[in-house]
């Protein structure tokens, strides 16, 4: 397989002295490559930024995390940072554990996942689990469809095409041209399925990988590549029946459309995925939620009910808190919550009261006003690490009233104990 880097979120990444600034080093043709995507690309500009250190030109990496391919046979694999020792595998575990509850992963098969995350990097983890998927299809027998067909037949057979018979059988008196349906496995899932293996093909796998993908390939032997990729995307229609497809067609659909931010794509034919930290975190949490709630509550995600001012008859700023934590019979809002991808460190009170932004508080506060009326209890949720295991005691007081507790959520936690609740948060 390809060289692989695995870097966490913030490191410093440099060629030639820059690791005597603390930088990992990376070979100079992938450093230029990675400095122009930063300088050329709005997104690429998102996850990697140019920057310096004692006059050391360098590249720092931002909040994404994931894996990002190069043309030169060189992968970066960005993980999480959750914590300070931090470890590969258990940084890669906490990622797949995020993702499978993001929309658009939920096939992520987590109990495998996290076994492999501790021998292969994320790349190979995603080739795997999609071939696991097609060979768990391929048990089960591929689907056929009707396919139009049209030829001069020497019998009838569907519909006779008049004008083409005319044509081409005015001699030919014993021919027919017809259009006709053949019941064949020539159809957009299995053309899809069938184009992503090929395009794992160009790729350096592992040797197991490798194997297995040139044993599933045979299976499609008689099925034709994707001519259209999307046009076989937008004619997929799953039918009864066909729910087996579900999971290895969610990772087709990745892998030929690159598993690359637009400002990648149709660059190379290489795969690269990356994930803003910030909203994946966020997506954990309102998945997770309902979980540590009792039955009688429920969340409510990116509600935007309320803008801070009115001008005239428009409203301006809305304001959209990532979580409400709402009663179902009648329907009220009893908490609001917003989820930041933040190391805190719960023992920094002097320093820089445990590295909370002022920023944030004025957006509580806000929302706290408009979708509490200024009474009731809010929550500010970090992920949990070594600095960072209990909430911060004391509340925070906007008034008598309004009050902000600041908790870690534990993302690997077992369902019902991730989240911290502070005070009497569920008296009647």
């Amino acid at each position: 397989m390809d060289e692989v880097l695995s870097v966490f979120e913030y490191d410093l990444l440099g060629s030639g002295k820059a690791a005597s600034v603390g930088a990992k080093l990376v070979p100079q043709p992938v450093f230029d490559y990675l400095e122009m995507l930063s300088l050329t690309h709005v997104q690429g500009s998102q996850f990697i930024k140019l920057t310096s250190r004692s006059g050391v030109k360098l590249l720092q990496v931002q909040n994404y995390a994931g894996m990002l391919s190069t043309p030169y046979g060189f992968q970066l694999e960005i993980l999480p940072k959750v914590g300070k020792n931090l470890t590969t595998a258990s940084a890669r575990e906490t990622l797949l554990t995020m993702l499978s509850y993001l929309p658009g992963f939920r096939h992520i098969q987590t109990q495998q996942a996290t076994l492999q995350a501790r021998q292969m990097p994320l790349l190979e983890i995603f080739i795997r689990q999609f071939l696991h998927s097609v060979s768990q299809l391929l048990k089960q027998g591929l689907r056929s469809d009707y396919v139009s067909e049209q030829g001069n037949l020497p019998f009838m057979r569907g519909k006779l095409m008049v004008s083409a018979q005319l044509r081409h059988n005015t001699v030919n008196r014993h021919n027919f041209w017809v259009n006709y349906d053949e019941y064949l496995p020539d159809c957009a899932a299995n053309r899809l399925l069938h184009s992503a293996l090929a395009k794992l093909l160009s790729l350096k796998l592992s040797s197991e990988n490798q194997r297995w993908l040139c044993e599933l390939r045979f299976a499609f032997d008689g099925i034709p590549l994707s001519r259209d990729i999307d046009s076989d995307i937008n004619r997929l229609r799953l039918e009864r029946g066909m729910t087996h497809y579900n999971e290895p067609l969610a990772w087709a659909q990745l892998i030929l459309r690159g598993m690359s931010p637009s400002a990648l794509q149709g660059k190379t034919n290489s795969l690269s995925l990356l994930f803003p930290m910030e909203a994946v975190f966020e997506s954990f949490v309102a998945h997770t939620l309902p979980d540590e709630l009792p039955a009688h509550l429920k969340v409510t995600s990116q509600v935007a009910t309320y803008s801070l001012v009115t001008h005239g008859p428009n409203d301006c700023f809305t304001l959209r808190p990532d979580l409400l934590i709402q009663s179902r019979q009648p329907v009220k809002t009893i908490m609001v919550m917003d989820t930041k991808w933040k190391l805190v460190n719960s023992s920094q009170e002097k320093k820089s009261l445990y590295g909370l932004a002022q920023a944030d508080f004025y957006q509580m506060f806000a929302y706290g006003q408009k979708y509490l009326g200024g009474t009731g209890e809010m929550y500010l949720i970090y992920p949990a690490h070594d600095d960072f295991l209990q909430p911060i005691p004391q509340h925070f007081a906007f008034s008598e009233t309004l009050r902000l507790w600041v908790v870690p959520y534990q993302i690997m936690a077992k369902r019902g104990e991730r989240m911290m609740w502070m005070g009497e948060p569920f008296k009647p």
